[in-house]
């Protein structure tokens, strides 16, 4: 998921990968097009070759927002398009990214390759980066999604060249299962995953050429259905960003749908959630808002949710009151299993770009979640919390708090927003850790992944 909120971005990039040249949106994923070739003079600017990867992060902070230990990079450049989960029962917490520029062994390793790094303690020390899976003859990987269940199995969906693959670990990440293919057409796009805490019933829904497609498993993975096509409108495209299963069993997709999809879009862009409440056998659409793409095409809308233990869902999405106008980001909550969504509350104020929602559910009533906006004409990531199941939310916190160690990086925040989404997670201790992709512009190098925890 690199990048727009792209709608099918038009700009395409060619990478050489080793096992053959790659065309990838601005966003860094293979899409069809021609080459960019500005893309492909600036990428991986900075890229550093094999596997080797500190210990742990080194903080970079001056002073470190209060309750946080601070900012570090987690990732060499060029890395991006994080995501992070944390066991809810012991102190594991996985962060998978894909890396540009890796050198490795096989000549046929992708590029770029999807890592993981594990951390032990919360998210306060890391271990080395490595690779998700010995992939061969794939040119590049792309859009992880990991989570984490109550048992500690570990799951992983993302993209192999252009197919959805699906992996787990059940030796805490450090080993995952051969990928299992779980698209069956030619050319898929954007998955994203949701569990069960049990992980026997997983979700996974992606995009193909206007079409929206799911595939559910309940049986922890071993098997998956036939994918099934949700929608029935055409010359549209839809980017899933969140999915939730509640623990009545009920299956939440949220996603934003951009009519056309090759330029930036002059109609409303729908905020949709997709329903089921008979394991993925049938599902029932809701459009929860209706926005527009903004000054920054690329940044746009993008929808996630997320859904708590006690079963209340929370719903975060960005986009445009109006064509060009600046991003908004606003939640709602739903206490009915999505079938209905109450009022919005805004929690960036609309005079400054604003994108890049990521939210997570916890215990019952709580809800912790993250996204960027440029005020002060630097991009910054910010962090709210609810103890009220989405009902009020306590005081932003800015936790890019780096002020320094990259060319990016100032005191005024970064330069630019990373690849097209971020994460955030909520430890077996009830603390907040967050990743994000920071960077020289949205979609050429430098950049890399930035994570914080609280303390």
């Amino acid at each position: 998921m690199s990048g727009l909120r792209w709608v099918v971005l038009v700009s395409v990039l060619v990478l050489a990968a080793a096992a053959g040249a790659v065309a990838m949106t601005s966003r860094g994923e293979e899409h069809e097009g021609a080459g960019d070739p500005d893309r492909d003079a600036e990428a991986h600017v900075a890229s550093r070759p094999g596997y080797e990867q500190r210990n742990a992060v080194k903080v970079f902070a001056t002073a470190a927002a209060a309750g946080w230990a601070g900012e570090a990079r987690l990732a060499v450049e060029d890395t991006w398009e994080p995501h992070i989960a944390a066991d809810p029962s012991a102190p594991y917490v996985y962060a998978v990214y894909n890396r540009y520029g890796v050198s490795c062994p096989k000549s046929s390793c992708p590029n770029p390759q999807m890592m993981i790094r594990v951390s032990g303690d919360g998210g306060a020390n890391w271990g080395g980066e490595h690779p998700l899976c010995a992939c061969t003859k794939v040119s590049g990987q792309w859009d992880p999604v990991v989570a984490a269940t109550s048992s500690g199995t570990v799951l992983a969906t993302w993209m192999n060249y252009n197919q959805i693959v699906f992996a787990k670990s059940t030796d805490h990440g450090a080993t995952f299962t051969t990928p299992v293919t779980l698209s069956t057409n030619s050319w898929s796009d954007k998955p994203w995953m949701g569990a069960s805490a049990n992980g026997n019933d997983i979700y996974v829904a992606w995009e193909s050429r206007s079409v929206l497609l799911m595939t559910s498993s309940h049986n922890g993975g071993q098997t998956w259905s036939q994918p099934a096509t949700l929608n029935s409108d055409s010359s549209v495209y839809r980017y899933p960003n969140g999915l939730a299963v509640l623990p009545n069993g009920t299956a939440i997709l949220a996603d934003s749908k951009y009519p056309g999809g090759s330029a930036q879009s002059s109609g409303p862009v729908d905020i949709e959630v997709w329903r089921s409440t008979n394991n993925g056998g049938s599902w029932t659409r809701n459009v929860v808002d209706h926005v527009f793409t903004g000054s920054d095409f690329r940044t746009s809308s993008t929808t996630t949710i997320a859904a708590d233990r006690g079963g209340t869902a929370v719903l975060e999405y960005s986009g445009a009151t109006a064509v060009g106008g600046n991003g908004h980001v606003w939640v709602r909550r739903s206490t009915d299993g999505g079938a209905t969504w109450g009022a919005t509350t805004q929690l960036a104020n609309g005079t400054v770009n604003a994108s890049f929602p990521a939210v997570v559910g916890g215990a019952a009533g709580d809800f912790r979640l993250t996204w960027m906006d440029a005020r002060g004409g630097a991009w910054n990531v910010y962090y709210r919390a609810s103890t009220d199941g989405g009902q009020t939310w306590g005081a932003e916190t800015d936790i890019s708090d780096a002020t320094t160690g990259a060319t990016y990086k100032s005191a005024a925040g970064f330069t630019s927003g990373y690849g097209d989404y971020d994460g955030i997670a909520i430890t077996n201790t009830g603390k907040a850790v967050t990743v994000a992709g920071e960077g020289v512009n949205f979609s050429s190098g430098p950049g890399a992944i930035w994570m914080n925890r609280q303390t």
